[in-house]
């Protein structure tokens, strides 16, 4: 056998295993990644596996990548789709790359507020007694840290059998921003 052929195996030399070993992926992240369209292997008419040649090692190396950037799967598959299209994506992926940032940044950003209320939370409650629900509270922990925390004299009016509305928190709530790239 010739060094040549372990190193460039003809299109369709090349099994999922032997791609996931190439591009360090798992064989699950090859079958993934080729049903979701980001890779097109043939099929051997033998025995139906599928067949990839070097250059979809390289492309899965690129979605991990991409990935790694901290790009969806779809924003990938349009990447992609341009390139297979013969055009220069660089100017897309710059733009999915800044709005992504300024995704993460808001994130971060709400994370960090959360973890601030959290921490509050966690020290006001080792000042507590072990309290227990009243009428119509679930959790007097839970239910009371608005209070505490987010500074609401209103929120001390909880729902309850008597009083049917609720008050609303005053606490920060998630973006829209952060709420579409859940939903992404």
């Amino acid at each position: 056998m010739s060094t040549q052929s372990l190193s460039a195996p003809p299109y369709g030399a090349l099994h999922v295993a032997d791609v996931a070993k190439r591009a360090n992926v798992t064989p699950a992240t090859v079958r993934y990644y080729a049903r979701s369209k980001l890779l097109s292997p043939r099929r051997d008419p033998e025995n139906g596996y599928r067949c990839f040649s070097l250059a979809d090692v390289h492309r899965v190396e690129f979605i991990r990548q991409a990935q790694a950037l901290g790009l969806t799967i779809g924003d990938i598959k349009g990447i992609l789709e341009t390139v297979d299209r013969g055009a220069t994506p660089c100017d897309e992926v710059k733009s999915l790359v800044k709005r992504r940032l300024e995704r993460v940044q808001t994130q971060i950003a709400e994370l960090q507020a959360t973890e601030a209320r959290m921490t509050k939370a966690v020290r006001l409650w080792r000042t507590m007694d072990e309290p227990v629900p009243q009428d119509g509270e679930y959790c007097p922990l839970i239910e009371r840290v608005e209070v505490e925390i987010c500074g609401s004299p209103d929120s001390a009016r909880r729902q309850t059998r008597r009083n049917p509305q609720p008050t609303p928190c005053h606490c920060p709530q998630p973006s829209e921003a952060s709420r579409q790239a859940l939903s992404d």
